[in-house]
């Protein structure tokens, strides 16, 4: 993983909009259907829109640091408006909420990455 600040200030970008694409595509979701349906729709609609959107972001932040986090950013984000319906009609609050779920999934994959490959000091 690149520790170069080029690179870890573009992955936290790339996953805050792409966390906040996700929630905003998901909230155009028409309103009234059962949360579970309106959910697992909502995460399809959201990672084939962030899908779309990452090979921009690939080809400056490298395919593998963008992918990862920004589809389990995507899935997380796109959920949200189904399961705190009150977002749908405030959309600074909801792309805030994306943003901030984009940036804790780069997080999570950056803190899986370490202790996976083990890049620990054991002295």
């Amino acid at each position: 993983m690149e520790k170069r600040p080029y690179f870890i200030v573009g992955d936290l970008v790339s996953n805050a909009a792409a966390g906040a694409l996700a929630a905003w595509v998901a909230s155009l979701l028409p309103v009234g259907w059962p949360m579970a349906v309106e959910m697992m729709a909502g995460m399809a609609l959201g990672m084939v829109a962030v899908f779309l959107v990452s090979p921009v972001f690939m080809l400056f932040f490298g395919a593998l640091e963008v992918m990862v986090p920004t589809m389990l950013g995507s899935m997380f984000a796109s959920m949200l408006p189904s399961m705190h319906p009150v977002l749908r009609g405030d959309w600074v609050h909801l792309l805030v909420w994306g943003a901030g779920i984009g940036v804790a999934s780069w997080l999570f994959t950056q803190v899986a990455h370490f202790f996976l490959r083990g890049e620990r000091n054991h002295g």
